[in-house]
């Protein structure tokens, strides 16, 4: 995920699925040109509802621009980190706060293993099934990450800013400030890599 702007874009639409407000206000106008699947998100009642793969992803890649697979979400919610994403919680469904961790893994995949990052969310997720161990929810984490995705400088020099955030929703705890370092750390890696990418291709066609 490169844009900022885009990935806060990401964020709010879960927050608005969350409390139930739907995504209108938050994505085009113009129904043309949105995925279907996207569409019936406009409508969306998180007391009966959940998200299937399909619509977080499509969410996803309407927002920031297609990179995300359903595929390799499948493989991650079967085998490889579905300790820390947790079973679904209606049918074939997800929680808001389960497309939130799916989201934080799609960006530290740039920089962490899978093993790593499982290791590293754990830190704040616990277990997955039960949300009353989080130190933080998956989706306050999400939305205060996305809100610091512009961080210039030192991240080191985020934590005051990090913990007002954090404070402010009663979630301040130093372990989270950390891990919420961490993955600012993998979205700057992911941006240099991305703009290193596109520098090459303009060399390239010069």
């Amino acid at each position: 995920m490169y844009d900022a702007q885009a990935v806060q874009t990401l964020s709010n639409c879960l927050s608005h699925l969350k409390e139930g407000k739907g995504i209108g206000p938050l994505v085009s106008e113009d129904e043309a040109d949105l995925p279907k699947v996207i569409q019936r998100l406009k409508q969306f009642d998180p007391s009966k509802n959940g998200l299937s793969i399909n619509e977080i992803v499509h969410l996803a890649n309407a927002l920031i621009g297609e990179h995300m697979s359903a595929t390799t979400i499948q493989n991650w919610t079967k085998r490889e980190v579905r300790d820390i994403i947790g079973v679904p919680h209606r049918g074939k469904k997800y929680s808001i706060n389960q497309a939130a961790i799916i989201y934080l893994l799609d960006d530290l995949k740039h920089l962490f293993s899978l093993e790593e990052t499982r290791e590293l969310l754990t830190i704040v997720f616990k277990n997955p099934n039960i949300d009353e161990d989080d130190l933080i929810s998956p989706l306050d984490f999400y939305l205060v990450y996305t809100q610091h995705a512009e961080t210039s400088g030192p991240i080191e020099l985020t934590e005051k800013r990090l913990r007002r955030s954090l404070e402010r929703i009663h979630a301040y705890r130093p372990e989270t400030v950390h891990v919420l370092q961490l993955c600012l750390y993998a979205r700057r890696i992911s941006h240099l890599t991305h703009e290193a990418k596109q520098r090459l291709e303009q060399v390239l066609q010069s």
